[in-house]
């Protein structure tokens, strides 16, 4: 695996992890409109280091 790959793969889950935390705080607050997009967010970003490891 090339280094710009491991440096991509380490900023995708870095995003997806302060998209988590996002989810957890729209969910408390009950904001379902947030909590959707973060989800959506959070599944692109599964896709992107899916095609990266591929």
């Amino acid at each position: 695996m090339r280094k710009e790959d491991v440096s991509f793969l380490n900023q995708l889950a870095r995003s997806m992890e302060e998209t988590a935390l996002n989810l957890e705080r729209f969910y408390k607050k009950e904001d379902v409109m947030n909590m959707n997009k973060s989800k959506r967010l959070i599944l692109q970003l599964q896709r992107k280091i899916s095609e990266v490891l591929s």
